[in-house]
């Protein structure tokens, strides 16, 4: 999964909630989906937080400018 971006798996986690919404969507299929739509909402909570730490590493760089 580390080869994706944050758009690819955020579109993944979207298709993956959109699917679970389905009426004719298995119960076993529905929590397939549900594993693989928390396993993208991590990673894409992992880049956030990255991004964030990169920011406020940036914010106090400039204010101690």
């Amino acid at each position: 999964m580390e080869d994706k971006t944050f758009t690819q798996a955020l579109s993944d986690l979207q298709n993956a909630a959109s699917e679970i919404g389905k009426q004719a969507t298995t119960l076993e299929e529905s929590l397939r989906l549900f594993e693989k739509g928390m396993k993208e909402a991590s990673f894409c909570q992992k880049i956030l937080d990255e991004a964030d730490q990169k920011i406020t590493i940036f914010e106090k760089e400039d204010a101690d400018a």
